[in-house]
């Protein structure tokens, strides 16, 4: 009986300990469980036990919470920086040199218009009114690309309306240069045109691209093939 009564106050001892380790009421005097946990070994380990389990759970709940990530921000940026800083410049360099190449070529749309118009002085209006015409319209359609590609070195935003104008003016000649070669009428004149204008369609597009980042082809692309809604 004295063991029975034991094991039955060890079992009320150690309800009433889950209890104050939960903040509940206990239904046993303060003092008579810290009595029994002074003399009873096993309400002790029970004891021990209960209370390490309750923080390890306490903490779990809690960290999750209350624990503050680490601040990456300037390793991000240590990592980061050096290669936006690399792409921008390469980016301003590429920039400036396409610029400077438009600005090349419309000096040269321009003297090339210079010497055309200068060589229709020396042809007789009422001669040849045909060729003196032509000429004219030849020199004055070479200093508007030389205008334009003026422009587009000052305002590379202006560009994309550009493109399909000396795409075109490319396109159309090349048809009849080969035309002017099957009938064997070709000549120096049409070979530059060609040149320069396939120049500087080459040169507008990349200093497009260089003005608005790779990614606009990528921005273009996804746009044009969206479905719409």
């Amino acid at each position: 009986m004295m063991g029975f009564s034991h094991v039955v106050d060890c079992h009320g001892i150690q309800a009433a300990l889950s209890a104050r380790l939960d903040g509940e009421p206990t239904g046993i005097d303060d003092a008579v469980i810290d009595t029994h946990l002074a003399h009873c070994e096993a309400c002790r380990t029970f004891y021990d036990r209960a209370a390490a389990l309750n923080r390890t759970l306490s903490l779990s709940a809690v960290e999750p919470r209350t624990m503050v990530p680490p601040d990456l921000s300037e390793i991000i940026l240590a990592e980061v920086e050096p290669q936006w800083r690399r792409r921008a410049n390469t980016r301003v360099i590429a920039n400036t040199v396409l610029r400077l190449v438009l600005v090349v070529l419309a000096v040269v749309y321009t003297v090339w218009a210079g010497t055309m118009l200068g060589d229709t002085a020396s042809i007789s209006i009422q001669d040849d009114p045909l060729t003196a015409r032509l000429a004219a319209e030849a020199a004055t359609f070479r200093l508007g690309l030389a205008v334009g590609l003026f422009f587009a070195a000052w305002k590379p935003s202006i560009i994309t309306g550009m493109l399909p104008i000396f795409g075109a003016l490319w396109t159309f000649s090349l048809g009849f240069a080969a035309r002017d070669l099957l009938v064997d009428t070709a000549d120096s004149t049409t070979a530059t045109t060609i040149v320069l204008l396939l120049v500087s369609a080459v040169v507008l597009g990349l200093t497009w691209l260089n003005h608005l980042g790779a990614g606009v082809l990528r921005r273009t692309w996804s746009s044009i093939s969206a479905t719409p809604s």
